[in-house]
């Protein structure tokens, strides 16, 4: 009887999933998922997502379980494990879904494709949905994406055989692993699980959800971000779940193109990081890198702690510390602490990527670093020619928190204050004064950003001013935090799939590149009248002006 080992990575289940499918009608299956401690030990591990991870895991198995099979769990470098475990099982080779969201899983598996090759053994490469090597136009893939969206969802094989020889080590606990856990609450895990979230939310918010998605005390998001960063759940069945629910009036249908297009964004953020890594590690355009940031350790850790004097960027920070951001801090949330970091303190945004993703339970290296990017006003500005930077102050409370609930739970120290107050709260003995002059701060970075976009706004042309792959590959932040980067400062590194060759693209080609890093909606900078205070809103009627556009977040 054929073998076949199915390598699970960021792919937890068993719907919607093209290599155990075709695993199993080939024969029995060995369904293997590897802790790798590289991936494991990562600066930007947070032990809270790798917890959800484990609880993933268990929900895997125990789906598996219900069609005859089990989950196999190994430990080590999957470059020496898998063909190890090819031997044992004398499997007939590995399928796998192509990953791409950081350096160091496409590091390995070209490491692993090389090692497999010398020992005449195979491993077939599945296109995760919406995935493509090919360089298209943006409004290309968008077709494309939708396309994939509309296919048949693969079917949930019958029956998984997998060899009773074959033994498993024990699904490990987060302390079993040397993490700490850091008290975060972890979403229900699986796909049933995933479903139940969705389901509930088309039953109960999706009225309200593109209506209040700016209001971080409204709990208007979904929770499936940490399910679909792991593949708990595919993209593809969320889309057809919505798609298929019996709507019944036009706001909810509103919501329901609104979700679609968020997942559609994140799929799209990780094609860019598909053909350029180089974007986990820098900013898009060298010059932004090359002429430096500042950096000050105890700006910084006010930033991350929640001290900076600007309510609602406290509350966000400690909302991420406390809970992960999964289902409480909403996209707006986080991008105004995003753009406080980079924009006002003009600090370097892979400082707060990193910090971010040492906390999120959805934390995705893609949809993240690139968001963080373009928060900092450094990607995705080809022909933007002025910079959204968020007013922390009462402008922010009154569009996004109109009645301070979510400052008042996160910031107890204010919570005594009416709404009209929390913007710019009178000195308080037990709460810091502000941390920096907004207007001036802003007024900095609107020139210096100016400045270097000269560069090469409006070209037709942007190859010459994109960064190239660095040539230490080493994960930013390794040098503060323990973790295990020996794979970086390896000799002859390559990817797989290969990143794209920016010196070999012909015009075309390029015309085709530039299409990823422009606006595709007309967007206009708020303008705020001088001669009279910000009405406040009345949660559910959002500003015409204030674009539902940034993910940065959670869905």
């Amino acid at each position: 009887m054929n073998r076949t080992i199915v390598w699970f990575r960021r792919d937890l289940r068993i719907a919607d999933h093209a290599p155990l499918y075709r695993a199993a009608l080939r024969g029995a299956v060995v369904p293997v998922f590897v802790l790798d401690r590289a991936l494991l030990h990562h600066p930007e591990t947070a032990p809270a997502r790798v917890a959800f991870m484990l609880e993933c895991l268990h929900a895997l198995n125990h789906d598996l379980q219900a069609h005859g099979g089990r989950l196999i769990i190994r430990s080590g470098d999957p470059v020496e494990v898998l063909p190890k475990l090819m031997r044992q099982t004398q499997a007939e080779g590995i399928y796998a879904y192509i990953d791409y969201e950081r350096i160091y899983g496409r590091v390995r598996d070209a490491r692993l494709n090389r090692a497999l090759a010398e020992q005449q053994m195979k491993i077939r490469w599945f296109e995760p949905t919406a995935g493509t090597s090919d360089l298209m136009m943006y409004p290309q893939y968008r077709r494309f994406w939708s396309d994939e969206m509309q296919a048949a969802l693969i079917p949930t094989p019958s029956r998984i055989d997998v060899p009773p020889d074959v033994v498993s080590d024990p699904i490990p606990s987060l302390a079993e692993l040397g993490l700490i856990n850091d008290g975060k609450p972890i979403p229900p895990a699986g796909t049933t699980a995933a479903r139940q979230l969705l389901n509930d939310f088309l039953e109960q918010k999706v009225d309200r959800y593109y209506w209040q998605l700016s209001y971080p005390g409204a709990a208007a998001t979904t929770g499936i971000s940490p399910h679909i960063k792991f593949g708990v759940i595919s993209t593809r069945e969320c889309v057809q779940i919505a798609q298929q629910w019996q709507l019944t009036n036009p706001k909810a249908e509103r919501s329901r193109q609104q979700l679609i297009s968020r997942l559609r964004w994140g799929s799209g953020f990780a094609q860019r990081f598909r053909y350029l890594p180089q974007l986990e590690l820098c900013s898009l355009y060298s010059i932004f890198d090359e002429e430096g940031w500042a950096f000050d350790e105890s700006l910084y850790q006010a930033w991350q702690h929640g001290q900076t004097g600007f309510p609602i960027v406290d509350a966000a920070a400690r909302c991420l510390q406390a809970t992960g951001g999964w289902l409480q801090l909403n996209f707006r949330s986080r991008a105004i602490y995003a753009s406080f970091l980079s924009n006002l303190l003009g600090m370097d945004w892979r400082w707060g990527a990193l910090h971010f993703m040492r906390h999120l339970i959805d934390g995705d290296c893609p949809i993240d670093h690139y968001q963080w990017a373009m928060q900092a006003g450094v990607t995705h500005c080809v022909d933007k020619a002025w910079t959204r930077i968020y007013n922390p102050e009462q402008v922010a409370v009154d569009r996004c928190d109109p009645e301070g609930e979510f400052i008042k739970r996160w910031v107890p120290e204010v919570a005594h204050l009416p709404p009209e107050q929390l913007g710019s709260p009178p000195p308080l003995k037990d709460y810091p004064p502000p941390i920096l002059h907004y207007r001036q701060a802003r007024q900095r970075r609107v020139q210096q950003l100016d400045r270097q976009r000269q560069l090469f706004r409006q070209q037709d042309n942007i190859l010459p001013y994109v960064a190239r792959l660095p040539e230490s590959w080493v994960p930013f932040g390794s040098d503060r935090i323990v973790s295990e980067v020996a794979w970086a400062r390896s000799s002859n590194l390559e990817l797989f799939p290969a990143a794209l060759d920016l010196d070999a693209l012909d015009a075309q080609q390029a015309k085709m590149l530039r299409t990823w890093f422009v606006a595709h909606v007309n967007i206009q900078p708020h303008r705020t009248s001088s001669r009279k205070p910000p009405t406040r809103r009345r949660r559910g009627c959002p500003a015409d002006d204030f674009v539902q556009l940034s993910l940065l977040s959670n869905f």
